[in-house]
């Protein structure tokens, strides 16, 4: 076995020799990939010397001895699809100077299945029939938010296999779902360790007290609510590999119907599993093509994808869930559309343009100069980088206090409500099955006097302590002054508490009635038309919606309109089925989605150079 310095000097060695291939192929093309492929065989197979592994993966007879051909794979190829330096034991650890599988596999880090009860198996824990049409983590299927997971067939179509919720890579926690940074550190960081190391103070690292979620640990808190919900599990550290009852007990403190611990944990794991590692982001398994492409189960990226960002097609929501849902403003939609069913026919195909020109989610979210900090990323993008000439117009014109994203984002689907309630003695329980039809965003100023689009989403709270809540007078900002929440950047999302209900029922109790305003900034297309905005100094969007798997008491597909003007902002007109009436599931919550204030769109003091603009805009001479 080689010493750790031997190591060492053998990984540089080979990087020295990557780069000077690199460097090659970029001066001479494609006519030496032989030449190259010639090379890196050699070096791969020096760099696995000592590790027994490729005896076995790398020899197709052996493999179909241990019924598993589909792992093949010899050091050639590993090395052209992870296009790095590095060994089978420096990134899944076990003991790979054994000659034995038992022995070998000591220790061995691998992906994890998560079924629906939370428990996580590895591939030899799994039964033949769930592995029968999921032989390798290949993509397959036809949604590609699941493209990775598990595959049943049925009636000839090959279906997701419902009894798995999640997949995990192997630097995450099979206990916490939660990043490992000490497994991070002995994988990753063996190459990357300044990375590693700056990744976990990056809020997207989830280091202790870096993002802002663990942070909202009542409903009542000065922080205020949220609609992802509450932090109730804290992660013991330095592994976040098991939980603790801090934030529980507190969150216990603050409700008429304390949780258990079970319930906290598993409330915990569904907010872990958006918090990533390393090879969320980076890792890329692809279908096997051959030597030549360079792609296979092994593959990476270095500039994460877009579907990395939406969860890799391992079930995860990651940016899907706030975009898509919450938010409604997708950047991909397709299959990830949030919408009602009409909502979905109209919002599908309507990507952002940024994704139809193949524009990756980081393309446009740089890195944070200030901090420096690795995946630590900009949540404002600079438009004027690519659209320098417009932004320069629009820093003169009438409109220069009103965000791109105000005209340029026209529809948006998402939530219609969200209930947190009780079921089966769990008062955490979100009840989000709501969907709205593709509706147009409210716009509203946020606290830098800007006009923004904003995504209204009626919530309630139950079982609240009725003494803790504290009636929002304006519309609160996630940000200091309005909210004690500590951030590394300023947020445009807004809340605002504007009711409370007494005895709801034998289960809620105690109910905080409150409002989720949260910025949209996605779906970017050519402008709203002018009097969708200028038509009225209110703003009323009539919002239908239809319910989706488990509801609310009697609450069904209806519809209600949002309100905006000089007297507040309020929602009104709840209808049940085909206009029908309030269904009594709302009627504690009547009048009571409602905030004072002056929400009112400015008044248009050039009659004439508006009509003459919006003439040139329907006639087409203006494409905006």
């Amino acid at each position: 076995m080689e010493t750790r310095v031997a190591l060492e000097f053998r990984r540089l060695f080979l990087k020295a020799v990557d780069r000077f291939l690199s460097c090659a192929l970029a001066m001479l093309g494609g006519r030496i990939f032989l030449f190259v492929i010639c090379v890196y065989t050699a070096g791969a197979s020096h760099l696995y010397a000592g590790e027994e592994c490729v005896n076995c993966h790398g020899n197709i007879e052996r493999m179909r001895e241990l019924g598993a051909p589909q792992f093949v794979i010899t050091p050639a190829e590993i090395k052209a699809q992870t296009r790095m330096s590095a060994s089978c034991g420096d990134c899944h650890l076990g003991n790979p100077s054994s000659p034995t599988r038992e022995e070998a596999h000591k220790g061995l880090l691998s992906a994890r299945i998560i079924d629906t009860k939370w428990n996580a198996f590895t591939r030899s824990d799994l039964t033949k029939e769930n592995l029968k049409e999921w032989p390798t983590t290949e993509p397959r299927g036809g949604k590609m938010a699941t493209q990775l997971m598990p595959k049943l067939k049925i009636k000839g179509q090959l279906r997701d296999n419902r009894d798995f919720k999640l997949l995990i890579y192997h630097d995450r926690n099979p206990e916490t779902l939660a990043f490992n940074p000490l497994i991070a550190e002995k994988t990753c960081g063996r190459c990357h360790a300044d990375i590693v190391k700056s990744y976990l103070k990056s809020s997207m690292g989830g280091g202790v007290k870096t993002h802002t979620q663990d942070q909202y640990v009542t409903w009542t808190g000065k922080t205020g609510p949220q609609s992802c919900g509450l932090w109730v599990g804290s992660l013991a550290q330095p592994g976040q590999d098991a939980f603790t009852d801090e934030n529980l007990k507190t969150f216990n403190s603050h409700t008429s119907m304390p949780i258990t611990q079970k319930i906290a944990y598993n409330a915990q794991r569904t907010c872990n599993q958006c918090h990533v590692g390393c090879l969320d982001c980076h890792f890329n398994p692809q279908k096997q093509s051959g030597m030549e492409s360079g792609s296979g189960l092994h593959s990476f990226s270095k500039k994460p994808t877009v579907l990395a960002c939406y969860g890799g097609g391992k079930s995860f929501s990651c940016h899907a869930g706030p975009l898509e849902r919450r938010r409604g403003d997708g950047y991909m939609r397709a299959d990830f559309t949030q919408a009602s069913t009409n909502g979905k026919e109209v919002l599908k195909d309507k990507m952002d343009i940024h994704m139809q020109r193949n524009l990756m989610c980081v393309d446009c979210h740089e890195p944070n100069r200030e901090t420096g900090f690795h995946a630590d990323l900009r949540r404002d993008v600079d438009c004027a980088r690519c659209h320098s000439k417009e932004a320069s117009e629009h820093e003169k014109g009438t409109h220069r206090r009103v965000d791109c994203t105000s005209c340029h984002v026209a529809l948006i689907g998402g939530y219609a409500f969200n209930f947190w309630t009780v079921r089966e003695e769990n008062p955490l329980t979100r009840l989000q099955g709501y969907f709205v039809d593709a509706v147009s965003p409210l716009l509203i100023r946020n606290p830098k006097g800007i006009w923004i689009p904003v995504h209204v989403v009626p919530h309630i709270s139950g079982n609240v302590k009725a003494d803790d809540v504290v009636l929002s007078r304006k519309l609160l900002f996630r940000d200091r002054p309005d909210s004690e929440i500590s951030r590394e950047y300023f947020s445009h999302d807004s809340y605002a508490v504007t009711g409370l209900v007494r005895n709801v029922d034998d289960k809620d109790h105690d109910t905080m009635v409150w409002l989720n305003v949260d910025r949209v900034a996605h779906g970017v297309g050519r402008s709203r038309t002018c009097e969708s905005c200028h038509a009225s100094r209110s703003q009323r969007i009539r919002t239908r919606y239809e319910a989706e798997g488990d509801t609310y008491k009697d609450v069904e597909d209806g519809e209600y309109t949002i309100v905006a003007d000089r007297e507040g902002l309020r929602l009104i007109d709840f209808k049940g089925p085909d206009g029908g009436s309030m269904p009594r599931g709302l009627e504690p919550f009547a009048g009571k989605w409602t905030l004072k204030g002056d929400f009112s769109l400015p008044e248009i003091t050039a009659r004439k150079l508006y009509d003459k603009l919006e003439n040139d805009y329907k006639s087409g001479k203006v494409v905006h």
